[in-house]
């Protein structure tokens, strides 16, 4: 707004400039005349030389003086307008500016909202579903002599229920935290974060052989409690779409590009339709059958949160039954990345 005010300042001044320099050029035309004797000269001349006539020469410049003036008059006139036209837009974005910011604040307002909303009946939700759990289990333990085979069916779908929300309220909530939670930046070895976090969902993973490729990585500057929850996150998702392949195998790897450290994490799995791509970064928005994989959509959704806080991009590529393949990038902040090369 500053420089819209500027130009129209500028093309004022110009306009007033213009015209002070006509009259101060023809003020010294008519002083030269008259200090050489132009007029009488000229008069003398029309005298001497019959074809010359003074008059019409008077009538010439008199003419060429109107022709000007009009052209400067039409000129002033469209700066005019030129400068009411600039004002009307200053007025028009300023007050859109102003529109833009309120809501701006509204809606950061309305996320605070939403996000305490969601942290606090999250929060009050656990202890109710933890005793549904909890007795559920103590009817399984004291009295399951005194169930048949339907009361057993029965409690164990409240026993997996419970756990499912349970696990719905710690990703609710994890989800809630990181909008707000100050990112605390560090050196991270990358190679040996995700290493260790396959190493540990191995561990846990029964009855499953799982085979990992790891690439090197290149290492980064971010916060290594938020980055282990993306890799745990992509990790997860990578063994659990592959539980119906006999060996599930995953692979980690990474890059420098454009000033990016860009990391991966693939797997054979039940992949995904790419024209559906865009909807997986959506809070619980699921692809996949749940009777088939578990879950809640919301896992991906915080790994895109986390990443995009740290200044990063998230994608994904994928093919029905032929695997899938996550990326996410983070800005280069390392000395030593510059000159290095992964592949």
């Amino acid at each position: 707004m500053g420089s819209h005010f500027t130009e129209n300042h500028g093309n004022r001044t110009r306009a007033f400039r213009d015209l002070v320099i006509i009259a101060v050029i023809a003020i010294l035309v008519f002083a030269i005349a008259n200090v050489f004797n132009l007029f009488e000269t000229i008069a003398e001349l029309s005298r001497e030389h019959e074809t010359w006539n003074i008059d019409e020469f008077i009538i010439v410049l008199t003419i060429l003086a109107f022709a000007f003036g009009i052209f400067s008059l039409r000129r002033w006139r469209e700066l005019r307008d030129e400068i009411a036209e600039r004002r009307r837009i200053e007025k028009e974005v300023k007050k859109l500016n102003e529109d833009l910011e309120k809501r701006t604040i509204e809606l950061e307002a309305a996320n605070k909202e939403l996000e305490a909303f969601s942290y606090s009946v999250s929060h009050d939700l656990r202890n109710p579903v933890l005793a549904i759990g909890g007795f559920s289990r103590l009817l399984l333990e004291k009295y399951s002599s005194h169930l048949d085979g339907k009361g057993h069916h029965y409690l164990d779908i409240i026993l997996s229920s419970t756990q499912n929300m349970c696990q719905l309220i710690d990703d609710i909530l994890a989800f809630s935290h990181s909008g707000h939670r100050q990112i605390e930046f560090s050196n991270i070895d990358m190679e040996e974060l995700a290493k260790a976090l396959f190493e540990e969902l191995k561990g846990i993973t029964l009855g499953r052989m799982l085979r990992l490729n790891l690439n090197p990585l290149p290492p980064a500057r971010c916060d290594r409690s938020m980055i282990r929850q993306v890799f745990m996150n992509l990790l997860s998702n990578a063994i659990k779409f592959t539980k119906f392949k006999e060996t599930g195998m995953i692979e980690i790897g990474g890059w420098i590009q454009n000033g990016e450290n860009i990391y991966y994490v693939r797997d054979n799995g039940a992949g995904f339709d790419m024209e559906k791509a865009n909807e997986l970064f959506r809070v619980f928005k699921r692809l996949h059958n749940a009777e088939e994989f578990e879950g809640n959509g919301v896992g991906l959704a915080l790994v895109q949160r986390i990443i995009h806080r740290h200044g990063g991009r998230v994608w994904a590529a994928g093919k029905i039954n032929e695997g899938a393949t996550f990326y996410f990038s983070l800005p280069c902040t390392l000395r030593n990345e510059s000159i290095q090369l992964y592949q």
